[in-house]
C-alpha cells in the first residue's frame, strides 16, 4: 500500500530572503578592506553569514528531501540527495579553476600577488601535480572555497538525519552536540595540504548548526511547534535574552572600529571574552547566530506584505539560486578584489565593485528563476485538436491535497502563537 502524498507547503519566503542576504554579505566580506563589511552581519555580532547559510542550509535540506524520506520513496531521496552532493562537488572544482585562473592573472599581468597567496594558490603552482590528487579529494582547499566542501560532507548526512529523526526529533540534535562536544574537547578535524593544517569550517563541529536546522525545518514541514520553548512565558524569557545577548554582541564586537580615529575604542576588551573559533563553530558564536535567528522568527510573520516588494523578491531568488549565485559571488568577490588592490584601495572603485558584484548575483538569481521557468514551460505536454474534430474537452480535475498554508504551519514556529 502506497503511503499518502504529503501535503504541499508553501514556500516560505523568509529563508530564501535571509540566505540572499548571507550571500550577499559573504561576498562583501570577501573583497578587501572595504567599509561595506560594516553592513554585515560579521561586523555587529560574534557569528557571520557562515553560520547564517550552513543554519537555513539545513533546515532547507528538512524541507526539499522530506518527501522522498517521508513517503516509502527512500531509494529516490538516496539518489536526489547524491545529485546535489555532485552537483556541488562539479561546482568547488569549476571554481577552484576560475579563482586559480583569475588570481594567476592578477598576480601575472596587474603585478598582484597578494590575493595569489593569501588564498593559497601559490602552493599549489609549485608542484601542481603532487597536489592535484588533494585537490580532487577535498583535502587541498584554498581560502574561499571552503564552503562548498563543507556542504557536501553535511547533505550526506541527510539520510542519516531523517533515520535518527523517526527514532525521536531529539534523537540527531543528541548525536549532534556530543559530537559538537567531542570537537571542542579533543580537537579533531580534517587535514588540508594547502596550510599543512585543518579545513576552515570543521565538519564535526559545523554538523550541530546544520542538523539544528534540519530539525526546524522538519518541524515546520510537519506543522509542529516548539513544545515547551513555544509556551508563552517560556518564549518571551527567551525572546528578552536573545535580544540582550545581540545587543551585548554589538557593544563587544564595537563595530565603529572601522571608523578611522575609533580604531581602539573598545567598551570591553575582547580578551576577556577568550578565543573565538570559527573554524570549530565555538559556542559564542553558536548562540550569537541561534539568538539572531529566534528574533528574526519573532518579529518576521512569514506573510508578512514587504516579503512581496520587489527588493525582497529579488533578494529572494538570490537564496532560491544559492549555489548559482554563490559561485558568481566568489568569482566576482576575487576580480573585484584584484581591482580594489591594483587601485590602491580608492573608495569609488570599492563602492563600484561591491555594488556591480551584488547586482550581478542579483540578476543571476533572476536569469535561473526565468531560466527554470521557461523550461517548465516547455515540458508541459500541448494538446492540439485533429484538423475537422470536436475541440477537446477539458480534463476532469482530480482531486488533489489542499496545500498547507504557510501562516498554518510556519507559525507554528513562530513564539507568539
Amino acid at each position: 500500500m502506497s503511503a499518502a502524498p504529503t501535503p504541499k507547503l508553501e514556500r516560505d519566503r523568509r529563508i530564501d530572503l535571509f540566505r540572499g542576504l548571507a550571500l550577499v554579505m559573504i561576498f562583501i566580506n570577501h573583497m578587501p578592506a572595504t567599509p561595506w563589511s560594516l553592513l554585515t552581519s560579521r561586523a555587529w555580532g560574534f557569528s557571520d553569514a557562515a553560520e547564517v547559510f550552513v543554519l537555513l542550509a539545513g533546515l532547507a535540506a528538512a524541507l526539499a528531501y522530506h518527501r522522498y524520506f517521508a513517503n516509502g520513496t527512500t531509494g529516490i531521496g538516496l539518489a536526489t540527495v547524491f545529485s546535489r552532493m555532485w552537483k556541488l562537488y562539479r561546482t568547488h572544482l569549476f571554481l577552484f579553476l576560475m579563482v586559480g585562473t583569475i588570481c594567476v592573472i592578477g598576480a601575472e599581468r596587474f603585478n598582484e600577488p597578494s590575493h595569489l597567496e593569501a588564498l593559497g594558490f601559490d602552493t599549489f603552482l609549485q608542484n601542481p601535480g603532487a597536489f592535484l590528487a588533494h585537490v580532487v579529494t577535498l583535502r587541498f582547499l584554498p581560502g574561499y572555497l571552503d564552503i562548498l566542501p563543507l556542504y557536501v560532507l553535511l547533505l550526506a548526512l541527510v539520510p542519516a538525519l531523517f533515520l535518527l529523526h523517526r527514532l525521536h526529533w531529539i534523537a540527531p540534535l543528541a548525536l549532534g552536540l556530543a559530537l559538537w562536544g567531542a570537537v571542542q574537547g579533543i580537537g579533531f578535524n580534517i587535514p588540508n595540504s594547502r596550510t599543512a593544517r585543518e579545513w576552515t569550517f570543521n565538519p564535526f563541529a559545523w554538523q550541530l548548526l546544520f542538523t539544528i536546522g534540519f530539525v526546524i525545518g522538519l518541524r515546520m514541514r510537519s506543522g509542529l511547534g516548539l513544545g515547551l520553548l513555544g509556551r508563552p512565558l517560556v518564549a518571551r524569557g527567551i525572546t528578552i535574552a536573545a535580544a540582550l545577548f545581540t545587543v551585548a554582541a554589538f557593544l563587544i564586537s564595537a563595530p565603529w572600529r572601522e571608523i578611522p580615529g575609533y580604531e581602539n575604542v573598545w567598551l570591553v576588551d575582547p580578551l576577556r571574552i577568550g578565543a573565538i573559533s570559527k573554524t570549530d563553530l565555538s559556542i559564542i558564536r553558536l548562540i550569537d547566530v541561534l539568538a539572531k535567528f529566534w528574533l528574526v522568527m519573532v518579529l518576521i510573520q512569514p506573510d508578512a506584505r514587504w516579503l512581496s516588494s520587489v527588493p525582497a523578491r529579488m533578494t529572494a531568488l538570490m537564496g532560491k539560486h544559492s549555489l548559482e549565485v554563490f559561485a558568481l559571488g566568489t568569482i566576482g568577490s576575487i576580480a573585484g578584489g584584484i581591482v580594489i588592490v591594483v587601485n590602491g584601495y580608492h573608495p569609488a572603485i570599492i563602492a563600484a565593485a561591491v555594488l556591480t558584484g551584488t547586482a550581478l548575483m542579483i540578476g543571476m538569481g533572476a536569469f535561473m528563476e526565468w531560466r527554470g521557468g521557461a523550461t517548465a514551460s516547455s515540458r508541459k505536454p500541448r494538446v492540439e485538436a485533429a484538423p475537422g474534430s470536436a475541440p477537446a474537452l477539458p480534463p476532469t480535475p482530480e482531486r488533489r491535497a489542499e496545500p498547507v498554508s504557510s501562516r498554518s504551519t510556519l507559525l507554528a514556529l513562530d513564539p507568539r502563537v
